[in-house]
Parts: structure tokens; C-alpha cells; sequence
């Protein structure tokens, strides 16, 4: 049996990587794509080598792969954030007087 799949877009929608991938997982993507993102970011680590933008980037690329119906509340993504940074720069965020990861990093 085949099947066909209608997937309409507008034209020239899709001008990168990052956004056919959105609407292909969108469309075509399931849980276990959702709980793979998951595990992935709260097992992501900062390199020794890299710096803070590249890593920010990184966890915000694979955080923003979450659909939005599945993310977490603010403070696990904090504590996803904070236990992914080297214990030199970890030390620090102070998440016991600071409300906000904002709040820490000033």
C-alpha cells in the first residue's frame, strides 16, 4: 500500500537547514524525536575549548528543537544550562540567592 503524504509549502519558504528541519520534524516527527532532543540537551556539555557564544548557540540550537508544547519549565532549563558549563565557569552562578539565570550571569 502506498501512501502520500501532502506536505504544502509556501514557495521559497525554506531558506535554510535549520527551518526545513523545523517543518519536517513538525510534520513528520514523533515523541521519540522529542525525548532523543531532551536527553541530548540535558546531557550536553560545554567543551574546555569553546567559548561561551558557540556553546549558548549550541544549547539554544538544540533547546529550540523541542517543540513547544514539550519544553520544560524555566528552572530545568537553568539547571540543564548551569550543569552543562565547566565546573570553572559554574562556579560562578550562585542558584541559591539568584531568581534568574539572568540575574546570575550580572
Amino acid at each position: 500500500m502506498n501512501r502520500v503524504l501532502v506536505f504544502s509549502l509556501l514557495a521559497n519558504s525554506i531558506t535554510s537547514w535549520d527551518i526545513f528541519e523545523e517543518q519536517f520534524l513538525t510534520t513528520f516527527g514523533d515523541d521519540c524525536l522529542t525525548v532523543s532532543f531532551i536527553n541530548g540537551l540535558s546531557n550536553l556539555k560545554m567543551n574546555s575549548w569553546e567559548k561561551i557564544k558557540h556553546f549558548n548557540s549550541r544549547f539554544n540550537k538544540l533547546l529550540n528543537k523541542i517543540p513547544e508544547n514539550s519544553r520544560t519549565g524555566v528552572d530545568v532549563k537553568i539547571e540543564w544550562y548551569i550543569l552543562s558549563l565547566p565546573s570553572n565557569i559554574e562556579i560562578f552562578l550562585d542558584r541559591v540567592n539568584k531568581n534568574t539565570l539572568v540575574e546570575n550571569i550580572k
